[in-house]
């Protein structure tokens, strides 16, 4: 602790108590107000590599840690207190994030309210579904499906807090296995590979004084721009004779009834900028490859319409999202070959032999991990077996969601591309397609596409974030022991946060309520999918097997040609992230980013790319800043802007 008796700053712990009370007593608030513009504005927490809520808020922190350190230097917040808020408030927006928990409510009650004569589900779904992660009863859900209601009823609140319970404690174990993964492999990605952690630049260059991003004229160039073309659109929403700038053009248009060009899945496309500003920090072979196999992709689909081999491009052939399974399965077993050595001496001093690993500098020792995802797997276990799946689908169940989250974290700690999706390739899609569902009794079935919100996708899974918070503790020398502990600890508070402000949103103005145009799609998927299985057994999915097997063949092959030629532009880890559905609306802005990235590499080389970051930095914040306070005044005017 430095002298304060001339005013100076007390020195302070990365993760000190308080920031770490700032963070958990914070998330709720983040949380109630993430809830209450997703539903009532269609504003949520998207699939992207940093959220702008979280940006706006360290932005925040860092202007009124200015005025701290000028006016009372005592209660000034250190660069690691900044980014442990940063970071908590981050875990708590991804546990919150659209088609991911944020779903669970109507996932586990949807399938007693919507049962009909019509549909069967009353006894073809509903004895399947376990009692104990469910709520079922009508005059506790009626006011949830119809709104006008009180959430704050004995009965109603009673009804709810045993499945919420059930689900948080399943979160912690998922956390828990997040934080022992990442305490394992952090020393081999962060200190003997030095992967780059593109995205942990935004919140290091914001936080840290010595980057004085705020002193940058560059910087205020990008944010300007940003900004006002932010505030323009915004003026727009208001006034709507005022003119806007379209950041992105439905092509439905000109494509709807126009086969086969209406085959390609998404037809909204844009260049947002603060889209742009992300899409800079990556690597130029990886933003090539990425709008490349998107656009290859798209041929396929267009292809597969025109010659009639397909009747449904979504699910059918050329099974896109099984190519991109492929490929991740590829980029893992190639990961986890190279790194078997290393595992090895994990293993070792995990049983107490001599290994050369020091972890001295881990959040955990090598054997507390080890110890703690056995713990963590352990439990998931119980979970599963308690509700009807045998060990085997369990662990099955367990590996898929457990190793594709894995395969994301190195993606995004190597490379950071603008946002994940993975979209039916979860668990919940792989198991039945690999051994069919005549093998699986209905029990075990319920059990496993109940907790289908969990494995919908993996945008907004937080497993990645607990490695690049590892990461960014060696800016400020924080405290990894500490941090870690604080990640497990805001799981449970965001968990039941985000199920609270959902029904306390939701029995007020009802399901119907609203506001995503895209939510309809996904209230019914929990029953729709296990009234299909249970109606329809069938053994393997030969032909979803055949294109895994085509995408890891074709990633594998990239992986080579990597490896044989120097400078070979395509990159073996675009191809599985560039079918992502996010991905079609982010193509224009992703080939921008790249034109101009390589244009400054080629005329400026390495000097001026580092000129020039501040600027796209300065994008980011500029559109962070002005959507929140978009949603601010759409909130206090009741409308959508």
């Amino acid at each position: 602790m430095t002298d304060t008796s001339r005013g100076q700053p007390v020195r302070r712990r990365g993760v000190s108590l308080r920031a770490v009370l700032i963070g958990l007593a914070a998330a709720p608030l983040n949380i109630y107000w993430m809830t209450y513009t997703y539903w009532h504005f269609g504003h949520g927490s998207e699939s992207s590599l940093i959220y702008s809520n979280c940006v706006c808020y360290l932005v925040g922190l860092v202007g009124i840690n200015a005025l701290l350190r000028r006016w009372r230097p005592r209660w000034s917040f250190s660069g690691g207190e900044l980014l442990t808020i940063y970071l908590l408030l981050s875990i708590s927006t991804a546990w919150c994030g659209v088609d991911f928990v944020s779903d669970m409510p109507e996932a586990i009650s949807n399938p007693f309210w919507f049962a009909t004569p019509s549909n069967r589900w009353d006894y073809l779904v509903l004895p399947y579904l376990p009692t104990w992660l469910t709520v079922s009863e009508p005059e506790v859900i009626s006011g949830f499906f119809e709104g006008d209601a009180s959430l704050y009823r004995r009965h109603i609140l009673l009804a709810w807090l045993g499945p919420v319970l059930w689900w948080t404690a399943m979160a912690t174990a998922l956390m828990l296995a997040y934080v022992s993964l990442s305490s394992i492999f952090r020393r081999r990605w962060c200190d003997e590979e030095r992967l780059l952690f593109p995205a942990a630049t935004v919140p290091l260059q914001i936080a840290e004084e010595r980057h004085a991003l705020f002193r940058s004229k560059t910087m205020w160039a990008g944010l300007i721009l940003a900004a006002g073309m932010e505030t323009i659109n915004l003026i727009h929403g208001l006034v709507p004779a005022f003119p806007r700038i379209p950041f992105s053009w439905d092509l439905r248009p000109y494509i709807e009834e126009l086969p086969p060009w209406d085959a390609i899945r998404w037809a909204t496309v844009g260049v947002w900028p603060m889209v742009v500003g992300i899409c800079y920090l990556m690597p130029l072979d990886l933003a090539f490859s990425l709008w490349f196999f998107n656009l290859m992709f798209k041929a396929q689909l267009i292809l597969a319409s025109h010659f009639g081999w397909t009747t449904n491009t979504v699910t059918g052939f050329p099974y896109i999202d099984n190519q991109s399974l492929g490929g991740f399965i590829a980029l893992l077993v190639s990961v986890l070959w190279l790194d078997r050595r290393y595992l090895a001496q994990v293993a070792r001093k995990a049983l107490g032999l001599r290994s050369p690993l020091d972890e001295s500098r881990e959040a955990m020792s090598y054997r507390g991990a080890v110890l703690l995802l056995a713990t963590a797997i352990g439990f998931l276990a119980y979970f599963f077996g308690r509700g009807g799946m045998p060990v085997w689908l369990t662990m099955g169940w367990v590996a898929n969601f457990l190793l594709l989250g894995l395969a994301v974290t190195r993606i995004r700690a190597q490379l950071a591309p603008p946002a994940f999706e993975l979209w039916n390739i979860g668990p919940n899609h792989l198991l039945p397609r690999v051994i069919g569902t005549k093998t699986t009794s209905p029990r075990a079935q319920g059990m496993m596409w109940i907790t289908y919100p969990m494995g919908r996708e993996f945008g907004n899974n937080p497993q990645p974030w607990t490695l690049e918070a590892f990461k960014l503790v060696e800016s400020e020398r924080m405290e990894r022991r500490r941090l870690s502990w604080a990640l497990v600890a805001i799981t449970p508070v965001a968990f039941l946060s985000v199920f609270w402000a959902t029904l306390h949103v939701v029995y007020k103005a009802g399901v119907a309520s609203n506001a995503d145009p895209y939510c309809a799609d996904h209230m019914l998927d929990v029953p729709y999918y296990l009234a299909t299985a249970l109606e329809n057994p069938t053994g393997p999915d030969y032909a979803a097997l055949g294109a895994m097997a085509a995408g890891m063949a074709t990633t594998v092959a990239l992986m080579a040609m990597k490896m044989q030629f120097l400078g070979w532009p395509l990159h073996p880890v675009a191809l599985p992230i560039a079918c992502a559905w996010v991905m079609d609306a982010y193509v224009p802005a992703v080939f921008l980013a790249w034109l101009l990235k390589a244009v400054i590499m080629r005329y400026g080389g390495l000097r001026l790319h580092r000129q020039a970051l501040p600027f796209f930095l300065g994008l980011i914040v500029g559109s962070a800043v002005v959507s929140f306070v978009r949603t601010i005044i759409g909130s206090i005017l009741d409308v959508r802007l």
